[in-house]
């Protein structure tokens, strides 16, 4: 097993929401609402998108019961589809615990755990997969996920003394690392429990913060060495200044010396829009979603509402770009994607950028999810040169845990770049590199949509 070098960034006290920056992907479209998690609350787009990414599940019909403590068999569980759901031989299990059958749903993420050092039992018979767990196990096993790394032994709490001996080391490690922070009073709490709200901002941030660590290929010898056919350019650096994000009537804005333009991006999922007050509320531009193709069967299908959002944005007024969520695995799916795209959008002002969306589904059904990062690349420079060719502005779409690894954005410098990167409070995303646009929220509120919307900023004229 590769230990994971990425990890969270600082949390409030501990396990709080307050200041995490995170970096999900705009989660995997999907029509799953949970009844008990208000579309205001601090944690809804965490939770919509460790749902999307298969990370978590709801605890019943249209809930997620967000204030349920997190057990132990749920954090395995998430941590175990994080490491990509190794395939375990039966034969290699082991003794197996008295409450952990092999049927049980949290089973392959417990003695997975197990055989990785991350977890054991209470003792050799029993594991608790059903009991809360507490904040010393947490940061326990994430240390141990991490490759256990060493610390000094001085967490500097004032309840330091009530740490176990056995989370001793993790805890200081994440103090160190300023992973966490006291509560009141500078203290720790190691018993206290975490809920699968609080469980939900830690693993989006997990999951999507930083990028994995890839193993150091074996060294091959190489007696005459190539001279590269072409070097690449370099990638442009972020040079905005963080300073001078804004929030001005409910957006985003920038007031650095560069254009600042109010978007949001809507599909289907947002049901009927009314565009007039969208229009009046101080919305700029729109990104509509002019289709998809499916990730089971790789069907193309346009989007239900494409034809009415697109007529009545411009009919408002609005500047109008477009994306398409692909689900290619070849160049030739890519270039069957533009050529549609181009078909829907033929009779229409396009003034804003036509994108390429892709976005990796890892359920088991999906036919995408063994796709590479070079051929999700190649896929992307045909479908950008192709709308090129047809006169529109083209455009990639990724997160910063994406970007080099599923889009080689050294590859595709030709292009501008739409970046996806959520941050609590929308403070200025830690992306290094240039975008042009930035979505910095999925759970936004505008006049005219009764649902969540993701929103944009962007940071040029077209």
């Amino acid at each position: 097993m590769i230990k994971k070098s990425r990890f969270l960034r600082p949390i409030l006290p501990f396990l709080c929401a307050a200041a995490l920056f995170f970096t999900p992907v705009r989660a995997v479209e999907t029509d799953v609402s949970f009844q008990d998690v208000p579309q205001d609350a601090w944690y809804a787009s965490f939770v919509y998108y460790v749902q999307a990414q298969g990370l978590m599940s709801g605890t019943g019909a249209g809930t997620f019961s967000p204030n349920l403590p997190m057990t132990r068999g749920m954090l395995l569980t998430v941590l175990y589809r994080v490491a990509g759901s190794p395939l375990q031989d039966e034969s290699g299990v082991g003794t197996l615990f008295s409450d952990v059958p092999l049927d049980a749903w949290y089973a392959p993420g417990i003695y997975w755990a197990r055989s990785e050092g991350i977890a054991s039992g209470y003792s050799e018979e029993t594991f608790g997969p059903d009991d809360p767990i507490t904040r010393e196990q947490l940061v326990t096993m994430l240390w141990r996920y991490s490759g256990s790394p060493s610390a000094q032994i001085d967490s500097a709490f004032a309840d330091e003394d009530a740490i176990s001996l056995w989370a001793d080391t993790a805890v200081s490690w994440a103090s160190a690392e300023g992973l966490v922070s006291g509560t009141s009073g500078n203290r720790f709490e190691p018993i206290g429990l975490a809920t699968r709200a609080q469980a939900a901002v830690i693993l989006t941030n997990y999951d999507q913060q930083n990028p994995q660590e890839q193993p150091d290929p074996d060294p091959e010898p190489d007696p005459t060495p190539e001279v590269p056919e072409e070097t690449l350019p370099p990638l442009l650096p972020n040079s905005y200044d963080s300073s001078a994000f804004v929030v001005e009537n409910g957006f985003l804005t920038y007031q650095g010396g560069t254009p600042s333009y109010v978007g949001i991006d809507v599909s289907a999922h947002q049901k009927l829009i009314d565009w007039e007050k969208v229009a009046a509320s101080g919305v700029d531009f729109v990104m509509i979603r002019a289709g998809y193709r499916g990730y089971t069967q790789g069907l193309i299908y346009q989007d239900d509402y494409f034809t009415y959002n697109i007529n009545e944005a411009l009919r408002v007024g609005l500047d109008v770009g477009i994306y398409f969520f692909s689900q290619a695995t070849s160049v030739e799916e890519a270039r069957e994607e533009a050529l549609q795209t181009l078909e829907w959008i033929e009779d229409y002002d396009i003034t804003y950028p036509v994108v390429f969306d892709w976005e990796r589904v890892s359920q088991s059904n999906s036919r995408t999810k063994d796709t590479t990062g070079d051929m999700i690349t190649a896929c992307a420079r045909e479908f950008c040169g192709i709308i090129a060719d047809a006169g529109y502005t083209p455009m990639t779409y990724g997160s910063p845990s994406k970007v080099g690894k599923d889009l080689q954005l050294d590859q595709l410098s030709d292009f501008p770049f739409w970046l996806a990167h959520y941050t609590i409070d929308w403070c200025p995303t830690s992306f290094q590199y240039h975008y042009d646009m930035w979505q910095y929220s999925s759970s936004g509120m505008v006049d005219g949509i009764d649902v969540r919307v993701d929103l944009n900023i962007c940071l040029r004229d077209w």
